[in-house]
């Protein structure tokens, strides 16, 4: 039985893409299966110039996307941890629920941000529990600094109705 380059490189690449997926093929993969490609061409009707740029082009298409999407996971990262971390010093509030099914209420002030391995990030509360960010339903400041910028709109309400006054007189 005679195998084409063609169906060798095909199997290569769907042994390849089997084992990991297109991500973890590099350029260097794809470099690899077109020399074996050429050299088990049949001499008597080589690839042309124009498949073969074409091969070239789609490893080239093929490693640019792979580092966009690094890149994007990188940003997406680092956007993840700018959210989370912004809600240091609030009160928040969600709801979880425990591996029997029960869901509990959640309440406290952020005191820190912990992520875990598969990336998804846990606040830390001040009454020592962890909150995931996708549970939240509810984020204030927390009760004192309520307390006083209430306090500072009373007051700035209170000097302007007497300087009202003042100027009326």
């Amino acid at each position: 039985m005679q195998i084409s380059a063609t169906q060798y490189a095909n199997s290569l690449t769907s042994q390849a893409t089997s084992q990991r997926d297109f991500s973890g093929v590099s350029g260097e993969d794809f470099m690899k299966i077109l020399i074996k490609q050429l050299q088990l061409q049949d001499p008597f009707e080589p690839m042309t110039n124009q498949e073969m740029i074409a091969q070239m082009s789609t490893i080239r298409e093929l490693e640019m996307n792979s580092r966009l999407t690094e890149r994007l996971e990188q940003l997406t990262d680092q956007q993840r941890f700018a959210s989370a971390s912004g809600l240091i010093g609030k009160q928040v509030r969600g709801n979880v629920t425990d591996s029997a099914g029960n869901e509990y209420e959640l309440e406290g002030v952020v005191t820190g941000v912990e992520f875990t391995s598969s990336g998804e990030a846990l606040l830390r509360l001040d009454n020592g529990l962890k909150l995931p960010v996708t549970s939240l339903t509810e984020v204030t400041l927390p009760q004192l600094e309520q307390e006083t910028a209430d306090e500072s709109e009373d007051e700035a309400e209170v000097s302007s109705q007497t300087e009202e006054s003042e100027t009326a007189a």
